[in-house]
């Protein structure tokens, strides 16, 4: 009994090759419980096999798979509950997940981790106008249609073996709306659209009248560069990771509305080019969690970002055939809020001991306050996406 009390204060590191493994010990207070334990192991809980192993979870309500979202979070789990064992004369890759028998953490290697998604996604305004339609009585309000674009993201970033590191992320997303035309008969005229700027402070229109037809287009061009330290985390049954760096984002926008009479000649023009680009703090938290005994996992992931940056604003507007021609210039400093969420599945595949990939599908929106739109400076642009990604873990 005294043996096995000494051999419970011993913790070593072995070295084979390159590798350094942490040795599984046993940490007890010298219970006859806990010293026949280790007798059971040999020496070592894990030699035993699964079989040792799955009743050892069973007893300590321990699940007997509980897949992480990257093979980090799986050395970590694994080396949380209990070491893979070693000797210099044997090797064992059977992991043990006791807690009572095991503290020494293992020793793991640094990775990469790098991917990509597609997103399947649209663009939302608050004020979303094409143009209108001004009949004696009432009026009608024509709006852009988007439809869902392909849009990508990728990342890459490395993890160092207590669980923080960096990330590089870029996202694009690139959408011209659908032309809106109508033509102004009796009745149902004038058709219009107005542009407004510098908080209402500025605007200019394009009219069709009886006979001629207004045309509206728009596009919407957004690009987001995070560059990020990160921290891993468990939490109960979560795994995740913090991140705070910082946000880098250009917006482009452009309006054009054009009339042109019954032979097609242009008669008026409006023009809303809209730039902004800034940079600014950003945070974000991602969080999975396996389903039952499966390598299928829940995630669940939200961002803000501040971007203080400047946003410039050109109005142009041509009427009588060019016969006059103005164009309005507005330059304000400001502050972009954009938040981000996003909701799915994933699904976890190791390969071998030092690479996990993994596919994930979800649905994600977007929210970016103040950025402006179709028609003026200041509305809010939303955005929504289903969700498609591949990532590795190496």
């Amino acid at each position: 009994m005294g043996m096995k009390q000494t051999l419970c204060g011993i913790s070593s590191l072995v070295t084979i090759g390159s590798h350094v493994i942490a040795v599984c010990v046993l940490c007890c207070s010298g219970s006859i419980a806990q010293a026949d334990a280790w007798d059971q192991c040999s020496g070592n809980p894990c030699d035993q096999g699964t079989a040792f192993c799955d009743a050892n979870r069973k007893q300590n309500n321990v699940p007997m798979w509980h897949q992480p979202s990257d093979w980090f979070e799986a050395e970590r789990q694994d080396s949380r509950l209990c070491a893979p064992a070693m000797s210099a004369q044997t090797f064992n890759s059977t992991p043990c997940t006791e807690p009572r028998l095991c503290a020494t953490p293992a020793a793991r290697a640094s990775q990469w981790i790098g991917g990509f998604e597609f997103l399947w996604m649209r663009a939302n305004f608050d004020q979303n106008v094409a143009l209108i339609i001004d009949p004696p009585v009432g009026n009608t309000l024509v709006p852009f249609e988007y439809d869902r674009q392909l849009s990508t993201r990728t990342w890459l970033g490395w993890q160092s073996k207590r669980g923080g590191g960096f990330r590089a992320t870029y996202w694009e997303f690139d959408e011209q709306a659908g032309d809106e035309s109508v033509t102004a008969v009796v009745g149902a005229t004038p058709v219009f659209v107005f542009v407004y700027g510098a908080g209402n402070n500025l605007s200019r229109s394009a009219q069709a009248g009886v006979g001629q037809t207004l045309t509206s287009q728009h596009r919407l061009k957004l690009q987001a560069f995070d560059l990020e330290a990160t921290q891993q985390f468990d939490w109960n049954s979560l795994r995740g990771t913090l991140s705070c760096g910082v946000r880098i984002a250009d917006m482009e926008q452009l309006l054009r509305g054009d009339v042109v009479d019954g032979v097609g000649a242009l008669q008026e023009s409006i023009a809303n080019d809209l730039t902004f680009q800034g940079a600014g703090p950003t945070v974000a938290m991602k969080v999975n969690r396996a389903i039952a005994a499966s390598r299928l996992a829940m995630y669940g992931g939200m961002r803000g970002s501040l971007i203080m940056g400047e946003t410039n604003q050109k109005i142009y507007e041509m009427k009588g055939a060019f016969t006059t021609e103005l164009e309005d210039l507005a330059t304000q400093r400001e502050v972009i809020t954009a938040f981000e969420l996003a909701l799915g599945l994933q699904w976890n595949q190791p390969i071998g001991r030092r690479c996990t990939t993994f596919a994930r599908a979800g649905y994600e929106c977007q929210t970016w306050i103040d950025a402006g739109g179709p028609v003026d400076s200041h509305s809010t642009i939303s955005l929504d996406a289903i969700a498609f990604g591949l990532g590795m873990q190496f």
